[in-house]
């Protein structure tokens, strides 16, 4: 029976009541004490979700209430608030996104937009940047967001100012710039299943014109799954890691004179943990079966692996950003180099202790470098008052790719594929054992094989993006930019070790250069009929994501995929009501998307990840968010907080759709004659429903505020794959989330109390399907911790 909303509250609030977090008689009353009590001054009674964000949306500093683009903003104390400390965690407060994992790889959708291919060269739809530069995803990497600024979830395409492959939208970064006087802030955390955290933060200002700020952190916890395996020698399977993350971000500012400023930063992170290989193989497919696999009756959290499974991974980012302020224009110039490292990646690929087949990358590794230029209008720009304007040029290289990867196949899965491949895949396979020396006639030995291949980028694009004030309460803005890229793949092979540290080609692939030339635009017309506090807007933007090669490639020479283009058609509104204690935004929108990117996971269809394009897609959705303070005279301290989204997604032209035999879990689609027609479907990891509500009460006390939030996160569920199969979803969840803070005014402390998924929900945080079976990974298990901050 599905539950309603009202009977998930009470039970959240008896569990609370239980645990001694909360009560809600004495939320009430604690809440009535505010409202005729006063201690302090009156800036103690704002509460902290009621604050309005500037955001840089559109590459100059504005309210979020005034961009004509769905925009969500949270700065670092509206964060803290509501109990967001990663980037995976957005989701939960942005309704209409989704993260999600594949093999280790961060997954985003935004609005339906995005892509399930993953490994390097299939580029995210909804890139993250941070302070202006775009970042490089890996296998393994950390979501933490550390110690930020604010964050900006910028909703529909933004190919026109956030460049190549914004197709669903992106996600803005901004951490804090040095100021003038000496402060900081340290947080430490405690929590259960040995979770400990501690992010420290200082700003030192050395001269007038010169200051510096170091950011760090550390967390910790034990890792939720355990390995109750056995080696093929009797001895007991490996430990899985912890889970561990750290970093460092070093920044500084040199105002060289009043109108020109010179910032530097420079960050590292190690992570090491699951990397979202944990499987558990709950559904043993007809390979699997024949070749003894013993199949996980339920997924609890329990492996049995034979081999380390997970990554470490390492990352460095420097930047430079120089600012002028002239009384023409200003100008900005953002430079960065980056690299991203994994030297550690395994997985047990057969989710088994039987020795079948091991997945270890030998070397992977992403380098970046960009350089931005801008030139932007300011109040003293020639027609300033009329129309306000940024003009671009951006440059970008990159390298990313595996060289090479290494796959240990038992003898009894080399056979299995040997009998199930036919036509060119079963040539290709007759090529290689031919190669390796193979007696077909004779038992299969036990194959080591070496795929790799990199994938080089080039990229430069001018972009301009103005907007016309008509009248003064109707403006017009138009942008479009444009892009020539090219791409090589590069030492793309297949080959075997040769004993002697070398290798021996299998396979050379020679493929030609992609070369892609792309023109993104959006318009926007933005009228207050009203004045300033309300704006109604529309828009339409247009942009594509670049064709690409898979660096990974055993049976077949790599093909290229086709570049992905979407339209995005948007009515929104954003208001300021009921003297500034209610704001509420919202939008519909209608997308269409050509080619799509998507990826697919065979050992035995010719590759370990196979990239197609499906035909198109359309999205039609509905989304509203609003902020209240519902009782600002009698209980000024109390806000409620919410968001929803709506999308109706469907594959409108899908005709040669891959997937795995719900029955036998045996591979179909290109390749094998038997592809699936998934027109109509739903477009994968993208729910119907998401909404989300926070309440949250700061209650004025003798020497501090005592804050209470709650939260609830509702997701429809949705399917793991484009045939959308009950066996490969993640089903209906809720999630609630609790804290109870108190800030000691003296002091200049914070304490908090928390618990994360109070309720202990569990549902199917991924489902990766391959060759052996259904694998899943259960989400994290209820946390209770504390957390505290002090601030000097």
């Amino acid at each position: 029976m599905k539950k309603s909303l009202s009977s998930d509250l009470f039970l959240v609030f008896a569990k609370a009541r239980s645990l001694g977090v909360l009560k809600l008689s004495a939320v009430l009353a604690l809440g009535g004490l505010a409202s005729n009590t006063v201690y302090g001054q009156e800036e103690r009674r704002a509460n902290r979700l009621m604050e309005e964000v500037v955001v840089t949306a559109q590459k100059r500093e504005e309210s979020s209430q005034d961009v004509p683009i769905a925009i969500l903003a949270y700065s670092s104390e509206k964060l803290d608030a509501l109990g967001i400390d990663s980037a995976q965690d957005l989701e939960k407060i942005t309704p209409g996104f989704t993260v999600t994992n594949a093999v280790g790889y961060s997954v985003a959708y935004m609005r339906g937009v995005g892509t399930d291919a993953f490994l390097p060269g299939a580029d995210p739809s909804v890139p993250f940047y941070i302070d202006g530069v775009p970042l490089l995803g890996s296998q393994g990497s950390s979501d933490t967001l550390g110690r930020v600024e604010r964050v900006e979830v910028l909703k529909g395409p933004q190919g026109t100012l956030f460049g190549r492959n914004a197709t669903g939208g992106a996600v803005n970064i901004i951490t804090p710039s040095p100021g003038e006087e000496f402060t900081g802030d340290i947080k430490v955390e405690f929590g259960s299943r040995r979770e400990r955290n501690i992010l420290g933060y200082v700003e030192v200002p050395v001269t007038e014109n010169i200051a510096f700020s170091l950011s760090a952190f550390e967390n910790r916890r034990d890792n939720y799954y355990t390995n109750n395996g056995t080696k093929s020698n009797g001895e007991p399977g490996p430990d899985l890691f912890d889970i561990t993350a750290s970093g460092v971000r070093l920044k500084a500012r040199w105002d060289i004179t009043e109108s020109l400023v010179l910032s530097l930063a420079a960050s590292t992170n190690d992570v090491q943990g699951n990397a979202g290989l944990n499987y558990e193989n709950t559904r043993v497919s007809a390979l699997g079966n024949a070749l003894g696999m013993p199949e996980d009756p339920k997924a609890d959290r329990r492996v049995k692996y034979d081999s380390q499974a997970g990554a470490t991974n390492e990352s460095e980012l420097a930047s430079i950003t120089l600012e002028w302020f002239t009384n023409l224009f200003d100008v900005k110039l953002i430079a960065s180099d980056q690299e991203v490292d994994a030297p550690f990646v395994q997985a047990d690929f057969d989710k088994s202790e039987l020795e079948l087949v091991n997945i270890t990358s030998i070397v992977q590794l992403s380098e970046q470098k960009t350089a931005e230029f801008q030139l932007l209008s300011n109040e003293n720009t020639w027609l300033s008052d009329k129309f306000e304007w940024v003009f671009g040029l951006f440059y970008l290289e990159s390298s990313g790719g595996f060289d090479p990867i290494a796959f240990d196949i038992k003898g009894s899965v080399a056979a299995s594929i040997l009998a199930t491949q036919t036509g060119a895949a079963g040539q290709a396979v007759l090529d290689i054992t031919n190669a390796l020396g193979i007696d077909l006639g004779g038992v299969v030995p036990d194959i080591t094989l070496y795929a790799g291949g990199v994938l080089d980028s080039e990229a430069v694009s001018a972009y301009f993006q103005g907007t016309y004030f008509v009248l003064p309460e109707l403006s017009l803005t138009a942008g479009i930019r444009h892009q020539e890229e090219e791409r090589n793949l590069l030492n793309s092979r297949l080959s075997a070790p040769d004993g002697e540290g070398g290798e021996n080609i299998i396979r050379a692939d020679t493929v030609p250069q992609l070369d892609a030339s792309q023109t993104s635009a959006r318009v926007a017309i933005q009228w207050f009929p009203f004045g300033e506090d309300i704006q109604l807007y529309t828009s339409w933007g247009k942009t594509f994501k670049s064709p690409t090669y898979n660096t990974v490639n055993l049976l077949d020479t790599p093909e290229s995929v086709e570049e992905e283009e979407v339209n995005s058609y948007e009515l929104g509104f954003k208001s300021t009501l009921l003297d500034g204690n209610l704001r509420l935004n919202g939008a519909v929108f209608h997308i269409q998307q050509k080619n799509l990117l998507t990826g697919f996971v065979a050992l035995t269809s010719g590759g370990v990840v196979t990239y197609d394009n499906a035909g198109s897609a359309e999205i039609d959705g509905a989304e509203l968010d609003f902020v209240w303070s519902p009782m600002p005279n009698l209980n000024p301290g109390l806000v409620v907080a919410g968001a929803g989204s709506y999308l109706d997604t469907e594959y409108t032209d899908y005709t040669n759709g891959r997937g795995y035999d719900e029955d036998d879990g045996v591979v179909f689609g290109e390749g094998t004659g038997n592809a699936r027609d998934f027109t109509g479907n739903r477009i994968v990891r993208t729910p119907k429903f998401t909404s989300t509500i926070a309440l949250n009460q700061s209650i004025i006390m003798p020497d501090g505020t005592l804050e209470l939030g709650l939260d609830y996160y509702y997701n429809s569920g949705f399917f793991f794959n484009a045939q959308n199969s009950d066996l490969y979803a993640r089903d209906q969840y809720r999630l609630f989330n609790a804290r109870v803070s108190y800030f000691f005014d003296d002091a200049d402390l914070q304490v908090t109390l928390f618990g994360e998924n109070i309720m202990n929900e569990q549902y199917n945080e991924i489902v990766f399907v391959d060759d052996f079976g259904r694998n899943q990974v259960l989400n994290s298990p209820d946390i209770y911790g504390v957390r505290v901050k002090y601030t000097f």
